[in-house]
């Protein structure tokens, strides 16, 4: 039920126009997190709004991206790829672990990205600890979203904020 509403209120985010017809300012991520217990793989899928990821990749000095068009810079994948590992951290037994990115693709609406990465061989893990800070250093309303989920079986919804920037799953 809480997925629905999350999708529904994501969808509703994408299409709030203000009387001017610029976006509404809306300061929002999503990421879903899957563990894999028997291949030990952890998958993300993280949404973001394009402009705001943009400027987010310019304040860490990676300027003139171009996510998602045909002028894509080639250190985009590599930029997006450092700057979640700076913020989305994901430790286990106090280490942390690297993610890759395995891809990425625009929203229909192409206002937002989705980014695709993993971590790979996270055997025999009861818990992980996430630390989640997307976009934070642009705006104090800043809300983002993950739904962590065991074997596609849904075990934790957690909104993260500038106050709340952590949590543990056990499982």
């Amino acid at each position: 039920m809480k997925t629905l509403f999350i999708s529904t209120l994501l969808s509703l985010i994408n299409f709030l126009i203000t009387e001017k017809g610029e976006f509404h300012d809306f300061h929002l991520s999503r990421c879903e997190v899957n563990y894999e217990t028997k291949s030990g793989d952890l998958q993300v899928a993280a949404h973001l709004f394009i402009d705001d990821f943009e400027t987010a990749l310019e304040l860490s000095g990676r300027k003139n991206l171009n996510l998602c068009t045909d002028k894509e810079s080639p250190i985009a994948e590599m930029s997006i790829e450092h700057y979640f590992n700076q913020k989305l951290v994901f430790k286990t037994q106090n280490k942390m672990h690297k993610l890759s990115l395995l891809g990425k693709e625009t929203s229909s609406d192409k206002l937002a990205v989705w980014c695709y990465l993993e971590i790979r061989g996270l055997k025999n893990l009861s818990g992980i600890d996430i630390e989640n800070k997307i976009l934070t250093e642009l705006f104090n309303d800043q809300k983002n979203i993950v739904d962590f989920t065991v074997d596609k079986k849904k075990k934790n919804f957690t909104i993260f904020d500038s106050k709340k920037e952590k949590e543990s799953y056990q499982w």
